[in-house]
């Protein structure tokens, strides 16, 4: 069977090697640089065969399995590259749909190791208690693209490309490989050992890694297609873009506003899409929606063709899906044709990455002698939409309040990040603070917000997958008090990495998108979902981080810009105002003293 000499800590030993050898190199191959997780005993030759190749493959050990899914997600989402998260089986693998769904709500590459019990007591789950067995294609299939189980050595191959080219073709989104445990521990055959020396080929054809990045590939539209969706935005009188996380993901954001110049179109984001468009360009809205800036509703509202790019118009930017009107034109650029008009009627459909159906676009309007349509009067209003907003946003955030205001603590952030700082938001509140009163001054992903399933506790987790990639980059965490309880335990795997991560924690003692819910929608009960106030920057500094509270307004933008410079983890603890809230619907059902769904 397959032995060869290798050295460890100097001395030459011999090992046979096994199943976890040959998925460790079928990694490789695909670029994989990071696997993010929590071993298993069923899981230990995929760490064997890491802990034997630690230049080429490094393992981040993480304090729990849904943790080492949103730091791939994280890690993803930066590099452009699959993310790789691995749990064992039974316990492992039930804390992952969570993070699997947030991936695939959110359209993001991830490959998931998920161990299984021995392949000869498979029929033990099923009549008797085998340890820690559980049908776990029936728990993770609802949330993955794509799942199998691998059945042999002689298989895996196959099936671990299959994995990577599943997540990045089309629409990007995680798949899940089933590993039983013999099958890991398993000897590898002497024909197979040639794979193990395999490192990553260059990305061309369907070289595996091609899949190792996304989008693997970029389908073209159709010249039918395009030809309609031109003659319609040239028939606008007030064109508006709404972009979506299919615009990062693409690459879109360049050629993105070539064509918003060119048609004078305004464009708004949703939170996913945020960084499609420098927000202080004059055709840029902001963010679009429930959680959004009001420049972006007065746009929409006044747009008549609404084009939609590269979003799946879920219920956050169409305000549960009733606007664009239906007096309102709309058309749609997708990736996915399942989500051409799925919601909306449409009068043309572009099936297309991102990018190149944006530059088809483009180059059909220069063929057909369209240049830079002068719409002044649409840029005018626009200018004003905008200008009415930023007086509004300017007062927030200078105020001097006590509790300090989060849109006070975005403003003072917004002064002392630099371009190459990355924000990485919790779900709830904290998604919308960044989103509206965040202004990102550069294209790219620079703010990740988990719009895929919205669940509390991605932020930090996210920040170890996103600063693991830039350890020379800082990285801000911007969560609740309620949200950073799902993960503070990794607060130990930070320090321990030493990433120069800073968390800021919204203190405002309670679950803020639930009290502001009850207040307006029921008569009593919202003052009990309010939380102990733990001071977290002591929590924080018994796992050894810099940490300080902050109550102080006048001292806000001093501390930031500290935590910032100190490349090292630190946290600070804001005691912010309750009764603040990003959210336009929940802002005036209070002023109005009217009731509202729970989106807002």
């Amino acid at each position: 069977m397959g032995e060869q000499a290798l050295k460890s800590d100097g001395n030459s030993t011999s090992r046979k090697f096994h199943g976890g050898d040959l998925l460790t190199a079928l990694l490789i191959e695909h670029g994989v640089k990071y696997v993010f997780g929590l071993p298993g005993g069923q899981t230990f030759a995929l760490y064997d065969g890491m802990n034997h190749r630690p230049d080429e493959i490094e393992h981040i050990l993480v304090r729990d399995e849904r943790t080492g899914v949103y730091a791939a997600d994280g890690y993803a989402r930066v590099t452009g590259q699959v993310g790789v998260c691995d749990a064992t089986v039974g316990p492992g693998a039930a804390n992952l749909p969570a993070g699997l769904g947030e991936a695939f709500g959110a359209s993001i590459p991830i490959v998931a190791l998920v161990s299984e019990i021995p392949a000869k007591l498979v029929l033990h789950r099923y009549r008797s208690a085998a340890s820690q067995a559980m049908d776990q294609v029936g728990l993770l299939a609802p949330v993955t693209k794509w799942h199998a189980t691998v059945p042999d050595l002689k298989t895996m191959p196959e099936l671990v490309r299959q994995a990577f080219r599943e997540a990045t073709s089309g629409r990007p989104g995680p798949t899940v490989l089933f590993l039983p445990q013999d099958i890991l521990d398993s000897q590898l055959p002497q024909d197979m050992i040639e794979l193990l020396g395999r490192s990553p080929i260059e990305a061309k054809g369907s070289s595996p890694a091609r899949f190792g990045r996304f989008p693997a590939f970029r389908p073209a539209p159709d010249l039918t297609d395009v030809k309609m969706a031109v003659n319609v935005l040239s028939g606008a009188h007030r064109p508006m873009i709404i972009a979506g996380g299919g615009v990062v993901i693409a690459n879109a954001e360049k050629i993105l506003g070539q064509f918003a110049d060119l048609f004078s179109a305004a464009v708004a984001t949703s939170l996913s899409g945020k960084g499609s468009i420098a927000e202080d360009h004059p055709l840029s809205m902001g963010v679009v929606g429930s959680m959004g800036t009001p420049a972006a509703t007065s746009a929409l509202d006044a747009a008549d063709v609404v084009f939609l790019v590269g979003t799946k118009a879920g219920s956050g930017p169409t305000f549960n899906w009733t606007r664009p009107r239906k007096d309102q034109i709309v058309i749609q650029l997708d990736i996915d044709p399942a989500e051409l008009g799925r919601v909306f009627p449409l009068q043309a459909a572009v099936l297309a990455d991102a990018r190149s159906g944006l530059q088809a676009l483009v180059d059909e309007a220069a063929r057909q002698g369209v240049s830079a349509t002068d719409r002044s009067q649409w840029r005018k209003e626009l200018q004003g939409f905008n200008s009415q907003w930023h007086l509004q946003r300017d007062s927030e955030r200078n105020s001097d309040a006590q509790p300090i205001l989060p849109q006070r603590v975005l403003g003072d952030l917004e002064a002392v990040i630099g371009p190459n700082d990355i924000v990485v938001c919790d779900a709830s509140l904290s998604s919308g603070w960044a989103g509206v009163f965040l202004e990102q001054l550069s294209v790219g992903r620079r703010v990740l917000m988990p719009r895929g399933l919205a669940g509390l506790g991605y932020s930090l987790p996210a920040a170890i997958g996103v600063a693991t990639a830039n350890r020379n980059r800082r990285t801000i965490v911007l969560t609740g008090d309620g949200a950073l309880g799902y993960s503070i335990g990794e607060f130990a795997t930070v320090l321990e990495l030493q990433l120069p991560i800073t968390v800021l924690v919204l203190n405002n003692r309670s679950l803020g998108w639930i009290r502001w819910y009850s207040r307006i929608n029921f008569e009593s009960g919202w003052h009990k979902d309010d939380f102990a106030d733990i001071d977290y920057s002591a929590v924080a500094k018994a796992y050894g981080w810099s940490a300080e509270r902050v109550i102080d307004p006048s001292q806000l933008r001093t501390k930031l810009k500290e935590s910032l410079e100190s490349m090292q983890p630190s946290l600070l603890d804001i005691i912010t105002e309750t009764w603040a809230t990003p959210l336009s619907g929940h802002r005036r059902a209070l002023e109005l003293g009217t009731t509202t769904g729970y989106g807002g």
